[in-house]
Protein backbone atom coordinates (compact mmCIF):
# COMPACT_ATOMS: atom_id res chain seq x y z
CA UNK A 1 0.00 0.00 0.00
CA UNK A 2 1.00 3.68 -0.27
CA UNK A 3 3.34 4.93 2.18
CA UNK A 4 1.97 7.29 5.10
CA UNK A 5 3.94 10.34 5.42
CA UNK A 6 6.41 10.60 8.74
CA UNK A 7 4.64 12.28 11.29
CA UNK A 8 6.16 15.69 11.47
CA UNK A 9 7.91 16.28 14.90
CA UNK A 10 7.55 19.31 16.83
CA UNK A 11 10.56 21.98 16.57
CA UNK A 12 12.55 20.75 19.32
CA UNK A 13 13.98 23.82 20.73
CA UNK A 14 18.04 24.38 20.43
CA UNK A 15 19.82 23.68 23.90
CA UNK A 16 22.09 26.58 24.90
CA UNK A 17 24.59 26.58 27.80
CA UNK A 18 24.13 29.70 30.42
CA UNK A 19 26.91 31.09 28.48
CA UNK A 20 25.95 30.82 24.93
CA UNK A 21 22.36 32.27 26.08
CA UNK A 22 24.02 35.14 27.68
CA UNK A 23 25.82 35.58 24.15
CA UNK A 24 22.47 34.97 22.20
CA UNK A 25 20.80 38.01 24.37
CA UNK A 26 23.97 40.39 23.56
CA UNK A 27 24.03 40.19 20.21
CA UNK A 28 20.31 40.33 19.66
CA UNK A 29 20.97 43.88 21.50
CA UNK A 30 24.13 44.96 19.09
CA UNK A 31 22.14 43.86 15.79
CA UNK A 32 19.23 46.39 16.79
CA UNK A 33 21.25 49.29 18.45
CA UNK A 34 24.17 50.38 15.95
CA UNK A 35 23.97 54.20 15.00
CA UNK A 36 24.04 54.02 11.65
CA UNK A 37 20.83 51.07 11.17
CA UNK A 38 19.05 53.82 14.16
CA UNK A 39 19.75 56.54 11.85
CA UNK A 40 18.48 54.82 8.64
CA UNK A 41 15.16 53.97 10.65
CA UNK A 42 14.56 56.77 11.80
CA UNK A 43 14.80 58.80 8.48
CA UNK A 44 12.22 55.90 6.64
CA UNK A 45 10.44 56.78 9.58
CA UNK A 46 10.34 60.06 8.38
CA UNK A 47 11.09 61.36 11.94
CA UNK A 48 12.01 65.43 12.21
CA UNK A 49 15.09 66.47 10.84
CA UNK A 50 16.30 67.43 14.28
CA UNK A 51 16.69 63.20 15.23
CA UNK A 52 18.49 62.86 12.46
CA UNK A 53 22.21 63.93 13.17
CA UNK A 54 24.07 66.26 15.61
CA UNK A 55 22.95 66.34 19.22
CA UNK A 56 19.78 65.28 17.95
CA UNK A 57 20.58 62.08 16.37
CA UNK A 58 22.31 61.18 19.91
CA UNK A 59 19.61 61.58 22.10
CA UNK A 60 17.32 59.07 19.36
CA UNK A 61 19.94 56.66 19.29
CA UNK A 62 20.35 56.73 23.17
CA UNK A 63 16.45 56.19 23.16
CA UNK A 64 16.42 53.49 20.46
CA UNK A 65 19.17 51.09 22.60
CA UNK A 66 17.19 51.74 26.34
CA UNK A 67 14.24 50.56 24.37
CA UNK A 68 15.80 47.44 22.71
CA UNK A 69 17.58 46.67 26.18
CA UNK A 70 14.56 46.10 27.58
CA UNK A 71 12.97 44.48 25.00
CA UNK A 72 16.40 41.18 25.19
CA UNK A 73 16.51 42.19 28.84
CA UNK A 74 12.08 41.31 29.58
CA UNK A 75 12.57 38.56 26.56
CA UNK A 76 15.68 36.49 28.86
CA UNK A 77 13.66 37.31 32.35
CA UNK A 78 10.61 35.21 29.71
CA UNK A 79 12.46 32.46 27.84
CA UNK A 80 15.91 32.29 30.18
CA UNK A 81 16.80 30.80 34.06
CA UNK A 82 17.62 33.77 36.09
CA UNK A 83 21.23 33.85 36.06
CA UNK A 84 21.33 34.71 32.60
CA UNK A 85 19.11 37.37 33.40
CA UNK A 86 21.16 38.37 35.95
CA UNK A 87 24.30 38.22 33.44
CA UNK A 88 22.99 40.04 31.08
CA UNK A 89 21.72 42.72 32.89
CA UNK A 90 25.29 42.97 34.41
CA UNK A 91 27.03 43.73 30.90
CA UNK A 92 24.52 46.78 30.10
CA UNK A 93 27.78 49.03 30.80
CA UNK A 94 29.77 46.87 27.93
CA UNK A 95 26.66 46.62 25.43
CA UNK A 96 26.23 50.53 25.78
CA UNK A 97 29.99 51.20 25.71
CA UNK A 98 30.43 48.89 22.33
CA UNK A 99 26.96 50.48 20.78
CA UNK A 100 27.94 54.03 21.25
CA UNK A 101 31.44 54.49 22.44
CA UNK A 102 29.74 56.89 24.99
CA UNK A 103 30.75 54.96 28.27
CA UNK A 104 34.49 54.39 26.92
CA UNK A 105 35.75 56.13 29.78
CA UNK A 106 38.58 55.82 32.43
CA UNK A 107 36.71 58.16 34.40
CA UNK A 108 35.08 55.42 36.54
CA UNK A 109 32.49 57.67 38.07
CA UNK A 110 31.77 59.55 35.55
CA UNK A 111 30.78 55.87 33.26
CA UNK A 112 28.97 54.63 36.64
CA UNK A 113 26.53 58.19 36.72
CA UNK A 114 26.23 57.69 32.85
CA UNK A 115 24.70 54.12 33.29
CA UNK A 116 22.79 54.77 36.27
CA UNK A 117 21.08 57.84 34.75
CA UNK A 118 20.69 55.46 31.54
CA UNK A 119 18.93 52.32 33.92
CA UNK A 120 16.82 54.45 36.18
CA UNK A 121 16.02 56.98 33.24
CA UNK A 122 14.60 55.57 30.32
CA UNK A 123 15.17 51.45 30.80
CA UNK A 124 12.85 51.62 34.03
CA UNK A 125 10.35 53.31 31.93
CA UNK A 126 10.21 50.95 28.78
CA UNK A 127 11.04 47.19 31.39
CA UNK A 128 7.14 47.54 32.79
CA UNK A 129 5.71 48.20 30.07
CA UNK A 130 7.00 45.42 28.08
CA UNK A 131 7.16 43.20 31.23
CA UNK A 132 3.48 43.67 31.63
CA UNK A 133 2.62 42.82 27.91
CA UNK A 134 1.96 46.44 27.51
CA UNK A 135 4.76 46.84 24.48
CA UNK A 136 1.79 48.59 22.59
CA UNK A 137 2.28 51.80 24.93
CA UNK A 138 6.33 52.35 23.81
CA UNK A 139 6.37 54.17 20.76
CA UNK A 140 3.99 56.95 22.89
CA UNK A 141 6.40 56.97 25.71
CA UNK A 142 9.37 56.59 23.13
CA UNK A 143 8.32 59.82 21.41
CA UNK A 144 7.12 61.77 24.58
CA UNK A 145 10.25 61.07 26.22
CA UNK A 146 11.98 62.67 23.11
CA UNK A 147 9.71 65.74 22.71
CA UNK A 148 10.76 66.26 26.46
CA UNK A 149 14.81 65.47 25.67
CA UNK A 150 14.55 67.86 22.33
CA UNK A 151 12.98 70.63 24.59
CA UNK A 152 15.84 70.52 27.23
CA UNK A 153 18.32 70.60 24.35
CA UNK A 154 16.93 73.18 22.36
CA UNK A 155 14.20 75.10 24.39
CA UNK A 156 11.69 73.54 21.78
CA UNK A 157 10.77 70.53 20.20
CA UNK A 158 8.90 69.55 16.98
CA UNK A 159 7.26 65.73 18.11
CA UNK A 160 6.58 62.98 15.27
CA UNK A 161 3.94 63.63 13.61
CA UNK A 162 0.95 60.72 14.03
CA UNK A 163 2.27 59.40 10.53
CA UNK A 164 6.01 59.04 11.97
CA UNK A 165 4.75 57.31 15.30
CA UNK A 166 2.69 54.77 13.46
CA UNK A 167 5.70 54.53 11.37
CA UNK A 168 7.69 53.76 14.37
CA UNK A 169 5.12 51.87 15.90
CA UNK A 170 5.34 49.49 13.57
CA UNK A 171 9.08 48.94 13.73
CA UNK A 172 9.19 48.69 17.11
CA UNK A 173 6.61 45.83 17.05
CA UNK A 174 8.77 44.23 14.43
CA UNK A 175 12.11 44.53 16.72
CA UNK A 176 10.25 43.03 20.39
CA UNK A 177 8.65 40.13 18.10
CA UNK A 178 12.08 39.26 16.18
CA UNK A 179 13.90 39.60 19.47
CA UNK A 180 10.82 37.44 21.30
CA UNK A 181 10.42 34.55 17.87
CA UNK A 182 14.68 34.37 18.59
CA UNK A 183 15.48 33.99 21.94
CA UNK A 184 11.92 31.45 21.94
CA UNK A 185 13.19 29.00 19.98
CA UNK A 186 16.37 28.00 22.64
CA UNK A 187 16.27 26.49 25.59
CA UNK A 188 18.92 28.10 27.54
CA UNK A 189 19.97 25.96 30.36
CA UNK A 190 21.04 26.89 33.57
CA UNK A 191 24.72 27.11 34.77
Amino acid sequence: GPKLPKRIKPMSKKQLSAAQGLEAACILFQINSKTADIINMASGAQMPEEYLSGPGAEMFCAEWRAFVHAVVTAAVMQHAPNTVFLAYLRQTGNLLAVASGQFDSTDEKAVNAALNAFVDGPFAQYMPLLAQEQQAQCPDLFCQRLAVQAANLRGQASPPDDHSKARLAAIMAMVISAVWDKLEQYEIQPD
